[in-house]
């Protein structure tokens, strides 16, 4: 007879500490049956633990890796490489480009790009308009001081123009990043609030940091690239990391750099990428899909993006790799055919040739135009509009062929180049409607003033014309692996010559340092409009320091320009309140008689400086000016015990004593 449910239910709750024989007297049953239904109940505890163990087995490793990872967070191992931290002290309303985000790229690497000191609000303003750049060397201003880069440029004009706004423009671009750093900062950007993205990027696809052929490759294939960025957020993948790249210290590496090659030389691993071939079609692809996920995450966050055409040198900058490439002839026969036609005033045939000599360079520093073919099929995609660079540059150009009129060497514009993306950029916006097609800066004169009123001077350029000569000193300009000699007899034409090589030879002495000096330079002999402009460059270098705004006023009032200076203090106090610009705003008020607006200037000014014997002298006078004749005796009395010969201010006193004497006696 099988077990009933109530006998079953007794030998569960009795089988581990009673025998079988026992429960089949108690229970009045079969002990085979109860031996066999125990058996069964082992049998399915077993199962039970084994899987318990397998799970253990599967999340032991789990908790390890999850305490492990909290414990570094908690001990703060590793670099913060966030893409915005917030500012130093003296900035914390703002928040700033992490200086060391580029080590996510190439992590361990000495000497690696640094973004621009671009600060923006943490809290973005009603009245904001937010404007973040995305780009490579190009967009980061190279071979010149950021002054120069074309979206501090774009961002004075906005504000020049847009005064009823408050314009950011953010600009993320470093050396030798290409599509997959972009891409990584695309969420961080989008958590920022923009209004607007600026994108000039594409020339470092294949040698940029993890890019097809770069050295600082992890994989040609996009989902280990991704995978490998997407760890890179977490403590323990950078432990790991750092463990691994320790032990391979201690095994003598080959192919040992050249100590003077440039970090265009040190990235690429892979010199010739034929056109066409299987890596040539692989950063294709990898553009072509990076661009794409990246416009994907603006167009979800209903922001805008303006992507712009890649412009390079045609003209004048032969292939620097020629090599046969399928149905295609060798890049330098092109070349010299496009020359052969220029000459023979075939200029429509020409330009063909050039562009395909440029695209046949195996050599891929200069982006072949299939790439801004791609740029244009994906914004297609999302209907966002695209920049026509090649044509702005074009109609500037001599036989409208871009070549060494507008460009420095293959792809780096040079000054007059970073002025025509400017006006390429705004007027694009004005064209989308992203800013007021109203507003003036379409015709040539006006952008010939706003190069004229921007902040760069002689020491700028110079600085930025031994860059590219250092540049041109080593490989592809020069042999592979030849040391490079460019500064070896260079021979200095100026004092701003000189400052530029002490520059780059002296890691303490930097632009803006240079700049000070050449002002000083200028102040003791009395040259004083030579002065501003060195501190108008230092303004643009450096937006958020309040000493040059100072300084440049200081000259023009020198100079006896009082309006013009009354605009760079009025500026000044928009980063920090300084007696100077108080005393001098109030100064230059009761000149211009607007002395109810002198007086609350020249009050704050008193409060920070209370025993200035000119300012106390001002304000009495304001006051007097103002029928205020008690307030002016108040300050007089104060001034003549400070400074009892202070030229007038006896002569006042008794006019303003005098003036109440005959009131209280009336």
């Amino acid at each position: 007879m099988p077990l009933t449910a109530r006998q079953k239910e007794l030998i569960q709750k009795k089988y581990e500490y009673v025998s079988a024989r026992k429960l089949a007297k108690e229970l009045d049953a079969d002990s085979s049956l109860i031996e066999e239904y125990i058996k069964g109940l082992k049998d399915e505890c077993s199962q039970r633990q084994q899987k318990v163990f397998r799970l253990l087995l599967i999340l032991t490793p789990v908790f390890f890796f999850v305490l492990l990872e909290m414990a570094l967070r908690v001990f703060g191992y590793g670099e913060n490489l966030a893409l915005f931290v917030n500012a130093p002290e003296g900035y914390e309303k703002y928040r700033m480009i992490n200086q060391r985000v580029s080590q996510r790229f190439f992590p361990g690497r000495k000497n690696t790009p640094t973004p621009p000191f671009d600060l923006f609000l943490k809290e973005k303003p009603e009245n904001g308009y937010r404007i973040f750049v995305l780009g490579g060397s190009t967009a980061a201003g190279y071979p010149y001081g950021n002054n120069l880069m074309f979206p501090r440029i774009v961002q004075f004009y906005l504000n020049q123009h847009f005064p009823q706004k408050k314009s950011e423009v953010v600009n993320v671009a470093m050396a030798a990043i290409n599509s997959y750093a972009l891409l990584d900062f695309m969420d961080e950007i989008l958590r920022e609030k923009p209004d607007l993205i600026l994108f000039y990027a594409g020339h470092n696809e294949y040698y940029g940091a993890l890019g097809v052929a770069s050295s600082e490759s992890i994989g040609r294939y996009r989902w280990i690239v991704k995978s490998y960025l997407y760890l890179d957020n977490y403590k323990t993948f950078i432990l790991l990391r750092d463990l691994l790249k320790g032990i391979t210290r201690i095994f003598p590496q080959n192919g040992e750099e050249v100590p003077t090659a440039t970090l265009m030389e040190r990235l690429v691993a892979q010199r010739q990428i034929p056109f066409h071939g299987d890596l040539y079609e692989q950063g294709k692809f990898q553009f072509q899909e990076n661009l794409r996920d990246l416009l994907r995450k603006a167009y979800q966050a209903d922001v805008p993006v303006l992507v712009s055409e890649l412009v390079s040198n045609v003209r004048d900058q032969r292939p620097f790799i020629s090599v046969p490439a399928g149905k295609y002839p060798p890049a330098e026969t092109v070349y010299q055919k496009a020359l052969q036609l220029l000459e023979d005033g075939r200029t429509k045939e020409a330009r063909q040739n050039f562009y395909l000599a440029k695209d046949l360079d195996a050599l891929r520093f200069r982006a072949a135009e299939e790439l801004n073919e791609i740029i244009y099929s994906i914004a297609g995609e999302f209907n966002f509009p695209v920049v026509p660079m090649i044509q702005f540059f074009e109609s500037v150009s001599v036989d409208n062929l871009i070549g060494n009129d507008m460009m420095l060497e293959h792809l780096h514009p040079n000054i007059n180049g970073y002025f025509m993306m400017v006006r390429a950029f705004i007027e694009t916006m004005k064209k989308f409607k992203f800013i007021d097609a109203q507003e003036p800066g379409d015709n040539g004169e006006d952008w010939q003033f706003l190069k004229q009123s921007w902040g760069y001077t002689p020491l700028d350029s110079l600085y930025g014309r031994l860059r590219i000569h250092i540049l041109k000193g080593g490989w592809p300009f020069q042999p592979k692996a030849a040391p490079n000699k460019a500064l070896l007899n260079y021979q200095p034409g100026s004092l701003e010559d000189s400052m530029a090589v002490r520059i780059w030879r002296d890691s303490n002495y930097s632009l803006e340092r240079a700049h000070v000096e050449l002002a000083d330079y200028y102040d003791k002999r009395k040259r004083f409009h030579e002065a501003f402009l060195e501190y108008r460059a230092l303004i643009a270098l450096t937006p958020f320091n309040v000493s040059p705004y100072l300084r440049a006023a200081d000259m023009l009032l020198k100079n006896q320009k009082m309006e013009k200076a009354l605009g760079y203090l009025e500026k000044s106090l928009q980063l920090e309140e300084t007696m100077f610009a108080l005393k001098w705003i109030g100064q230059i008020y009761l000149l211009q008689e607007r002395t109810e607006e002198a007086i609350p200037f020249l009050e704050k000014a008193r409060r920070v400086a209370p025993s200035d014997p000119q300012l106390l002298f001002n304000l009495a006078g304001a006051y007097a000016l103002a029928g205020r004749y008690e307030s002016s005796h108040i300050i007089l009395q104060q001034l003549l015990k400070i400074s009892p010969d202070f030229p007038d201010a006896v002569m006042l006193y008794e006019q303003v004593e005098s003036i109440l004497k005959g009131r209280s006696s009336g």
